[in-house]
Parts: structure tokens; C-alpha cells; sequence
């Protein structure tokens, strides 16, 4: 096994913040009260062009693919994976949970207000959408865009089984290795197969398997467990899919995820071949790879909140709405840098008390 690339990977953090702002641009535009409006009056390329920023989120299970398999590498023993999950989840769920609260708030809120109603949760709803199996077991979601959250925990949990029963039954490291990667494999070209044939995963991780497994297939690569020859050939067949549900079957994402996804995948290989994945790509793309995702979290209630009341004030005043949109994805852009700074930074700090050992060590290297 080859030692890692010196320092952070800077080109993952600045590939978050493209993603983060990708999907504010997204809502912005496409789910905030006055979308409607701003269609009828706006070009249709700009609309369509800020449709595709939907498949931001393509971009971030590509980029969670690569570090948890990196940060999973090493991994040996039960009680490692044990400490890694409960790492991620106090790295993960205390934004979420302030999220959420102020979520239920805004819904109390409006039941205040006369002609409006809020939506209402019952504690075991809420306690659901907590443990994220709010779309598992079928009952309402708090916040909206938790659904990938949901993906991310059980991917990150089937990789932290994969890698404890490898070590558990193979004593080779390189054996430990070769399981992991089969099984990855194997559940790729599975989560492929399903739309060819019709088959819906529902809210299951399997559906977009294929997705984390670019980033995996990447980190292996970054390591030195996967060979140039097997991401090659890899990416061929990403793209013969793509194009076979594009232009031959009629099935793709109209949002473009599917190219989102290996373009990512693509762009990350570039530069790992010109060893630029700890080059900085700038100070504004780092710093919102940095708040993406208390951004992630945050934007959509915000955007509910200050779009819904400018429409209702400017109801009839075309660029007035495109300034409340706009003014909407700033106010969630400071709200995020809020989140960051008074949640976020203290659950890294809490998580990063919790590491220990080789997998921990690896961990340091992407932020926890």
C-alpha cells in the first residue's frame, strides 16, 4: 500500500462547494414560492440551466464514496467500526438536529398566524426523522432534503460491515482488500442493472450504489489497491450506461445526474494523475466546501421563509421576486456560516476526541 497524499484533500473540499451551491441554486429557483413566477419571465435556457443543478447532490455522493472508503481502509475490528459510526454521527446529527428544530418552530409558527397551517409531527415522527428512517418506514420528512442524508447513513454503514466481515475472515490484508472491492463491485453493477430492468429501490442506498462506488473505486486508486486499467475500464462502462439510458433507452435522469456523477468521478481522477487533490482551488470554493453542509441543511427553510414572505409583499414586480430569490441564498449562505461556527465546529471537535488508531489517523485528513 502506497502513503497517502501529503496534507488535506483541498480539491474535495472545493468539489463540496460546488456541489452545496449547485443545489442552492437549484431551490433557489425551482422550489422556493415564487419559481412559478420567475419561469413565466426568465429565459428558458437560464431555468433549465439552474434545473441541472439538482444533480449536486451526484456530486456529493461521489465525494462521500471517496472518503469514506479511504477513512474505512484500515479498518479491522468491530470496535473500530463501532467508533467510526458513532465519529460520523456526532459529526453528523447535531447541525441536523438544530435544523430540524427549526424546522418544527417555523411549522408552530405558522399555525399562529391566521390563514396559514402549518405541517404537523408527531413525536414519533420526529423521533424518525432523528434516527433517519423517515423514508424507510414512510412517515412525513421534517426537512426535505434529508432523504440523501438517509442514503448516506446506510451507505457508510454497509461499508463499515463490508470492511469488519472482510477482516474478520480473511487474514490477508490484500485478501481484506480484494473482498471489499468485489463486494463494492458487485453491488455496483447491481444498483446499474435495477433501472435497466426496471426495478425501483425506493429509499434504499442500492439505487444510487453506484454512485458512492466512483468515489470508492477513486480512494482505492488514491492508496494504490486499484489499478489505472481498472478505473479505465470502469469509467467505459459508466459511460456506455449513461449514454444506453440517454440515448437509447429513453431513461435517464432529466436532471442530468447520471453525468454529473462520472464527470465528478472524472474530474477527481485527473487530478489525482497530476497530483493536484491537495492543491487549493481557491479561497470561495473552499470556504463553501466548508459550510456545505450546514448549507445543505439550511438553505431550503430559508429559502420557504424569506421567498414565500417577498412574494406575498411583491406579488405582481417580476425583478423585485429575482432580488427576494437571490437575497434568499444569501440570508441561507449566512445562516450556514452561523450553523458552522456555533454547531458544526463543536461537533467536529467532539468527534475528533473520539479517534484512535490507524482508521481514525486517516480520518484526520478530511475533516472527520
Amino acid at each position: 500500500m502506497k502513503p497517502p497524499p501529503a496534507g488535506r484533500f483541498l480539491a474535495l473540499d472545493g468539489l463540496r462547494g460546488v456541489a452545496a451551491l449547485a443545489v442552492l441554486v437549484f431551490h433557489m429557483f425551482w422550489n422556493s414560492a415564487g419559481a412559478e413566477a420567475l419561469a413565466e419571465w426568465m429565459p428558458g435556457p437560464v431555468i433549465d440551466a439552474t434545473g441541472l443543478m439538482r444533480s449536486g447532490v451526484a456530486i456529493f455522493f461521489v465525494i462521500s464514496g471517496f472518503v469514506i472508503a479511504y477513512t474505512t481502509a484500515n479498518m479491522r475490528t468491530l470496535l473500530e467500526g463501532g467508533r467510526f459510526a458513532l465519529r460520523r454521527q456526532v459529526r453528523l446529527d447535531p447541525p441536523y438536529y438544530v435544523v430540524i428544530a427549526g424546522v418544527l418552530l417555523i411549522e408552530f409558527a405558522q399555525t399562529l398566524v391566521p390563514g396559514l397551517v402549518g405541517r404537523q409531527f408527531t413525536p414519533l415522527d420526529v423521533l424518525l426523522n432523528m434516527v433517519y428512517l423517515q423514508d424507510i418506514l414512510g412517515v412525513p420528512s421534517v426537512l426535505a432534503v434529508a432523504w440523501t442524508l438517509c442514503l448516506e447513513v446506510q451507505f457508510y454503514l454497509v461499508v463499515v460491515l463490508l470492511a469488519i466481515v472482510a477482516a474478520r475472515t480473511t487474514r490477508s490484508e490484500a485478501w481484506r482488500g480484494r473482498v471489499v472491492a468485489w463486494s463494492a463491485a458487485a453491488l455496483a453493477l447491481a444498483s446499474l442493472a435495477m433501472p435497466l430492468v426496471g426495478i425501483s429501490s425506493g429509499p434504499w442506498v442500492l439505487g444510487v450504489w453506484w454512485m458512492f462506488a466512483i468515489g470508492m473505486l477513486l480512494a482505492w486508486h488514491s492508496i494504490g489497491t486499484v489499478r489505472t486499467w481498472h478505473v479505465a475500464a470502469s469509467f467505459a462502462v459508466l459511460v456506455a450506461w449513461a449514454s444506453l439510458r440517454q440515448f437509447v433507452l429513453g431513461q435517464a435522469d432529466p436532471w442530468g445526474g447520471e453525468w454529473f456523477a462520472i464527470g465528478t468521478g472524472l474530474v477527481i481522477w485527473a487530478l489525482q494523475e497530476r497530483d493536484r487533490l491537495s492543491s487549493s482551488p481557491g479561497r470561495v470554493l473552499l470556504y463553501f466546501g466548508r459550510i456545505s453542509y450546514p448549507l445543505y441543511l439550511v438553505h431550503l427553510p430559508v429559502i420557504a421563509v424569506v421567498a414565500g414572505a417577498g412574494f406575498k409583499a411583491f406579488p405582481d414586480a417580476p425583478w423585485a421576486q429575482l432580488l427576494i430569490v437571490l437575497a434568499s441564498g444569501a440570508i441561507a449562505i449566512g445562516a450556514a456560516e452561523l450553523l458552522h461556527r456555533w454547531v458544526e465546529q463543536p461537533a467536529i471537535a467532539w468527534s475528533k476526541r473520539l479517534k484512535k488508531g490507524r482508521v481514525d489517523a486517516a480520518a484526520a485528513r478530511d475533516g472527520g
